[in-house]
């Protein structure tokens, strides 16, 4: 028996958090849905300045119902802990997509796989 769905299904997560005298960050995520595929995007970047700068910005997605699924999440965390006012920087971004909905084999018959003349080998 064969199940075939067509939703593709994204959602994508961002979060950005600092901590210090001057601070500032930004969390987007953005997604897409059309012509069998999916996609989504999510990026986050936190930026803190003084003696207790410190700084997170995590990334996260999901894609669901695709044939081909892809993702990739990068992250990066630089701090300059020296000098009169320290420095710390997050960055964070996650993409996802899928592909393809349906049984991707539903146009296609198996039946003579089975028989004993498969590509007259047999």
């Amino acid at each position: 028996m064969s199940e075939s769905s067509n939703m593709l299904f994204v959602t994508m997560l961002g979060k950005a958090d600092a901590l210090g005298d001057s601070t500032t960050t930004n969390a987007v995520t953005m997604t897409f849905a059309g012509a069998e595929m999916a996609v989504g995007l999510a990026a986050a970047m936190a930026v803190a300045e003084g003696a207790t700068a410190a700084t997170d910005a995590t990334t996260d997605g999901l894609a669901n119902g695709g044939f081909i699924t892809s993702s990739q999440t990068s992250d990066m965390s630089i701090d300059f802990p020296d000098g009169s006012t320290p420095v710390s920087v997050s960055m964070s971004t996650t993409f996802v997509a899928t592909h393809g909905v349906g049984d991707f084999l539903s146009g296609y018959s198996l039946s003579g796989l089975a028989s004993p003349s498969v590509h007259g080998l047999l």
